[in-house]
């Protein structure tokens, strides 16, 4: 971006790419080696709803499309296609696997199906939950999330740590560790705090 662009409050357009969500299984492994993470089995991918037939028309063919017996990974995974919004209006397809490179695959083929039916523009992000080893080396509840933009295909790690409150260090730590396995939102004031998830 040149001088004049800076100027006049120009920058150059970042085009969504979900193919970076299959980066995901080496961040993964850099997790578990790095800070002893292992993925919760659940992401959630998060969309503004729109008014109208066509969109509700969409949401129904997602709830058959994503039922275990016809499960674009074929490994029986549970979604569910949340009917609440949250406290911002915003609505989630919650998923679970217990593979992480289906979860992964799932959460493409969401995103992919609300692209394909013309509701990018209602895309917002992408969650995916991580938690440290139980004893029985299983994952607690999620204590650590890395968020898709959607509109900027991006990544960035949120840890929060109580109700408003995050952990920016180790979000700063996480950050260095990642940045050879996902793409990484650049700008730190993109990194939304993404608080009462229902991903866990």
């Amino acid at each position: 971006m040149g001088i004049l662009d800076t100027l006049l409050g120009r920058s150059k357009t970042v085009r969504p790419n979900l193919d970076h969500l299959f980066g995901l299984p080496g961040a993964q492994v850099t997790l578990e080696v790095t800070e002893g993470l292992l993925p919760t089995g659940q992401a959630g991918v998060c969309f503004k709803p729109a008014s109208g037939e066509g969109f509700v028309a969409t949401e129904e063919e997602l709830r058959q499309m994503l039922s275990p017996e016809v499960s674009p990974a074929g490994d029986g995974a549970s979604t569910e296609l949340a009917g609440e919004t949250d406290e911002f209006g915003y609505r989630w397809v919650v998923i679970g696997a217990p593979e992480f490179s289906n979860l992964v695959t799932h959460v493409h083929y969401v995103n992919s199906t609300l692209e394909e039916h013309g509701y990018g523009s209602q895309l917002l992000c992408s969650v995916f939950g991580f938690a440290k080893k139980a004893p029985d080396g299983t994952p607690a509840p999620a204590s650590i999330y890395l968020v898709y933009l959607y509109k900027r295909g991006a990544f960035y790690p949120f840890v929060p740590t109580g109700p408003e409150r995050r952990d920016n260090e180790a979000e700063l730590r996480l950050k260095v560790e990642l940045e050879s396995d996902l793409v990484l939102e650049a700008d730190l004031d993109r990194w939304f705090p993404l608080w009462k998830l229902p991903v866990h």
